[in-house]
């Protein structure tokens, strides 16, 4: 058993915002959403920078020794999710929703349980970060997705104020699943003083701000760790030197495609709004090749 300390990188960072918080407010909204958007587009994207060593291995497994035809599907895919941002939103408002929720509980289980989670188990965990804020600031998380154009059904809010007691009793009912299925005492406790910070820190912040603590301070790293350690398992060192390499050139080049995009909303909608729709449609657009590549990987993996 291993506790890696990026859990209690997250539990410590959440604590010290909150306890900013209690000191200084929450009054310049400018400024802390600025914060999380650069956050977001360096520590948060930055952990995709695994993809192109798994890329490589892909097209080893298909035979394809031509990398451009990586690049080029991968690219492609972004561009078809800005697209459909335009012209479909409710049906990629559910698969962004669906396949982030799977990812997010995939992650974490991968770390805390001894055994391969399987696809209502990974729901059933990532579950937490979508309902979480759902439940504790309805309005203002169906007011953000609204405004990127990912819009809920009419009848959300609604629904979500007739089964409240039902969905939180859903995600009680999650960490207590998990707290038995995880096998020792220390990682138990942990699983739990992680569960509490991420309901807590939706409580104290905006969920633009609570999802950003969670992805950049929590999931990020943990997903870093967890590559990693496949990596050594399988004894691939020179693909961490590589992949060591390519954070570098990877934040680089997210960077510009989120400033870009930034500088374009920034003349039509007020700075708050464009940080909003940049940071989640560029997520958006970068979460669905990232996951297909995960999803491969695992594949070829099962497979070997």
């Amino acid at each position: 058993m291993i506790i890696s300390l990026h859990t209690f990188l997250f539990i410590i960072i959440t604590t010290f915002s909150i306890f900013l918080s209690f000191l200084n407010g929450y009054s310049n909204t400018y400024l802390i959403n600025s914060l999380c958007f650069i956050f977001i587009i360096t520590i948060g994207a930055s952990h995709g920078a695994f993809d192109k060593s798994k890329g490589k291995k892909i097209l080893n497994h298909f035979k394809i020794r031509s990398t451009f035809v990586f690049y080029f599907l991968y690219i492609s895919t972004i561009f078809t999710i800005i697209l459909s941002w335009v012209y479909i939103p409710h049906i990629l408002t559910f698969l962004f929703l669906l396949i982030s929720v799977y990812h997010f509980g995939g992650e974490d289980l991968e770390y805390y349980l001894s055994y391969k989670s399987n696809f209502a188990e990974n729901i059933l965990r990532g579950i937490i970060v979508l309902l979480t804020p759902l439940l504790i600031k309805t309005e203002l998380t169906l007011y953000l997705f609204d405004l990127v154009g990912l819009s809920f059904p009419t009848s959300s809010l609604e629904f979500i104020q007739n089964y409240y007691y039902y969905l939180t009793s859903l995600l009680l009912c999650s960490i207590l699943y998990f707290s038995y299925k995880i096998n020792y005492l220390q990682m138990k406790l942990l699983f739990i003083a992680e569960s509490l910070m991420i309901f807590l820190s939706f409580i104290y912040f905006s969920p633009f701000v609570a999802f950003t603590l969670y992805f950049c301070f929590l999931h990020s790293p943990r997903h870093y760790y967890n590559s990693i350690r496949d990596l050594r398992k399988n004894l691939d060192f020179s693909s961490i030197n590589q992949i060591n390499k390519d954070i570098f050139s990877l934040t680089l080049a997210t960077i510009s495609m989120f400033l870009v995009s930034f500088i374009f909303l920034y003349y039509r909608y007020p700075l708050n709004e464009s940080i909003y729709i940049a940071s989640i449609i560029g997520l958006a657009s970068l979460t669905f090749p990232h996951i297909i590549v995960e999803f491969i990987d695992d594949k070829i993996k099962q497979g070997s």
